[in-house]
């Protein structure tokens, strides 16, 4: 089995070659996205080490389940994110009144104008549940979060699609179909505001006992996720979030021991800050004196920042 950090390249090459570049090594997909198991790997492994045991690991492990085999195994393809023209045989449903499309605020003056569209893809991408569009704006930056009114465009003749990895197709969103959810980041924003201006144990009295926990562990992977904030208040967070664990919060916990390790952590001694050292050995459930774990060896870390385009190195 390859390297961690080479799984993760080598899935990102397959990637690429599924959804939009087959001729990179040499191979062509059927008219439904599917190309030879035997011709990938052939064609991968001239400058990433593949084997069919590490290909079926990359299918099993991707976290946005990107990828599916056919019955035998001998024919793999991207579930969707095609910009080249094929039919994944997509499965036509109805949607739920609502779905939702996670931006960056970069972008909101364009979609403002001419709604969602495809780009260079062959369809525009929702999600099911805001918490998932949210997660999916934070790869752009600061995250802006649209309703689709799914159910309107249906009654008007829209169709859509659900993959098999459960996310929301459609050929486009016009702008009458589309509401900013305004209250929730003004919500969580309001909540970095008053993380930055109170003390650590301000905090756990007041704002602990008067938000929801999700609200304000949103705020704290905010702070986390955003470059103008100084080592002092990346070390506020880091003390927040260590509290609310020893007070039983449930926390997303790879995500937070990356950002926490990408912010005030050292590769080469992951103990020597003992407050995110306690964090990551409180999660992984380790023994905090001896344990060798490393977070920026774990391949689930690297994974979660990933999704937020962050590389922990």
């Amino acid at each position: 089995m390859v390297n961690k950090m080479s799984l993760k390249e080598t899935s990102k090459y397959i990637s690429l070659i599924l959804r939009h570049k087959p001729e990179t090594i040499g191979i062509t997909l059927d008219e439904h996205g599917w190309a030879s198991v035997e011709e990938l790997i052939e064609g991968v492994n001239k400058t990433h080490p593949l084997t069919m045991e590490t290909l079926e690991e990359i299918v099993s492990t991707d976290e946005k389940q990107r990828y599916s085999f056919n019955e035998d195994h001998s024919l793999i393809r991207a579930n969707q994110g095609h910009s080249i023209p094929v039919d994944v045989e997509l499965e036509e449903v109805r949607p739920p009144r609502y779905l939702y499309h996670g931006t960056g605020e970069k972008y909101v003056s364009s979609i403002d104008v001419q709604g969602l569209i495809p780009k260079s893809r062959l369809y525009v991408h929702l999600s099911g549940d805001i918490e998932t569009a949210i997660k999916v704006g934070m790869r752009h930056g600061k995250p802006i979060v649209y309703r689709v009114l799914a159910d309107r465009m249906t009654e008007a003749g829209f169709v859509f699609y659900r993959s098999v990895n459960e996310v929301w197709l459609t050929k486009e969103v016009p702008v009458e179909y589309l509401k900013k959810e305004e209250h929730i980041f003004t919500r969580i924003n309001a909540l970095i505001s008053e993380i930055k201006s109170s003390s650590s144990d301000d905090v756990e009295e007041s704002l602990f006992s008067k938000n929801k926990w999700d609200d304000m562990q949103a705020a704290l992977i905010s702070i986390l996720l955003d470059d103008q904030y100084t080592k002092a208040e990346y070390d506020k967070a880091a003390k927040i979030l260590w509290d609310a664990i020893l007070a039983g919060k449930e926390v997303q916990s790879d995500l937070i021991i990356g950002l926490l390790y990408y912010r005030l952590g050292n590769r080469n001694a992951p103990y020597d800050n003992n407050l995110i050292w306690s964090i990551a050995a409180e999660l992984k459930k380790l023994d905090y004196a001896n344990s060798s774990y490393n977070p920026f060896e774990d391949e689930a870390v690297s994974q979660k920042l990933d999704e937020y385009g962050i590389r922990l190195t």
